[in-house]
């Protein structure tokens, strides 16, 4: 990805000063601040030079700092984020993961009630194993324990607490993904 700051004095729509020569548009995002306007353009450099020099306007190259500053002050970015803040919502509390064959909720409030019981077994184990327990039969004592839960299909499973480590595991990473995704 590279970035890039110009000015168009002719208009205040950039892209019209914008040529998409051999540039499929939503390789190009454009963003109007108060004084100049910033581009991204996501091409490999010998595009990204064929793009140049078929431009009518002085582009100048910036930093990824510099365009997400500029960005920041345009108000179709702002539209934009609002946007994306919305889907970003939507995906994480739709989501779910996976484990041993069952599926799990993985937005954030199953994640709370996965908390809770985890939060439980940790202080059983800890318990088990200040009672003279080894680690390994504290372990199975508490983690392999079955308990009821109701999976995504709205049907009560019989579960391992160490299933629900997983799906919480997944989860979180499934999270990780989703806001990585929307940075």
């Amino acid at each position: 990805m590279r970035y890039f700051s110009f000015v168009d004095e002719k208009t205040s729509d950039a892209t019209l000063s914008l040529v998409y020569h051999n540039m499929p548009n939503d390789k190009i995002k454009v963003y109007p601040s108060s004084d100049v306007k910033v581009c991204s353009v996501d091409a490999d450099d010998a595009l990204v030079a064929e793009w140049l020099d078929a431009q009518v306007v002085e582009m100048i190259e910036i930093t990824i700092a510099e365009f997400q500053t500029k960005r920041a002050e345009s108000e179709q970015w702002l539209l934009e984020w609002q946007f994306l803040k919305k889907q970003r919502e939507r995906e994480l509390t739709s989501s779910s993961v996976v484990v041993n064959s069952i599926e799990y909720d993985a937005d954030e409030t199953a994640m709370d009630r996965i908390d809770r019981i985890l939060t439980l077994a940790n202080w059983k184990y800890n318990q088990a194993v200040a009672g003279g327990m080894s680690p390994v039969e504290a372990y199975a004592a508490v983690y392999k324990t079955t308990v009821t839960w109701k999976g995504r299909d709205n049907e009560f499973h019989d579960i391992q607490i160490e299933s629900l480590a997983k799906a919480q595991e997944a989860a979180i990473n499934k999270m990780k993904t989703v806001w990585e995704k929307y940075e």
